[in-house]
C-alpha cells in the first residue's frame, strides 16, 4: 500500500482476484447456491443467444464454422501445453501408438488394380 493509503492498480487487481476466488469457493461449497449460480448462468447464456451474441454451430455458415473450429483447436492445444497432467497423458499416448502404415500406391483402388499398376511400372523400367 502506498503512503496515501490507496492501493496501486496491481494491488487492487490482486485483492479483487483473491476476493473473487474466495467467493466462488464459498458458492461451490453449498449445493443450493451452486444450483442457483448455474441457473443464473443458463439464463445469461439464453439471453445472449437471443440477442445474437452467441451462435450455435448449426446456425453458422461454412466459413464461420471453419474459423470457430480453428479457434477451438488453438485453445485446446494451449490448454494441453499449460496443463502438466494432460501433457503427460498425451506423451504416454504418443509412445504407445504404433507408427503409421506406409501409404499404398493406389489408395482407393482394388488390390488387382494396384498389382497391375506395379507390373506396368516394372515393365516400363525394364524396357
Amino acid at each position: 500500500m502506498s503512503r496515501s493509503g490507496k492501493l496501486t492498480a496491481a494491488e487492487a487487481k490482486l485483492k479483487k482476484k483473491d476476493y473473487d476466488r474466495k467467493r466462488r469457493e464459498k458458492l461451490k461449497n453449498s449445493p443450493k447456491s451452486l444450483e442457483k449460480l448455474r441457473e443464473k448462468e443458463r439464463l445469461k447464456y439464453l439471453k445472449k443467444k437471443e440477442k445474437g451474441q452467441v451462435k450455435s454451430v448449426s446456425a453458422m455458415n461454412s466459413r464461420e464454422k471453419k474459423q470457430k473450429r480453428k479457434q477451438w483447436r488453438l485453445n485446446s492445444s494451449k490448454y494441453r501445453e499449460r496443463n502438466p497432467n494432460v501433457r503427460k497423458n498425451l506423451a504416454r499416448l504418443m509412445n504407445e501408438t504404433p507408427p503409421a502404415s506406409p501409404v499404398s500406391l493406389v489408395e482407393s483402388g482394388s488390390r488387382v488394380n494396384a498389382v497391375k499398376t506395379i507390373l506396368r511400372l516394372y515393365d516400363e523400367d525394364n524396357s
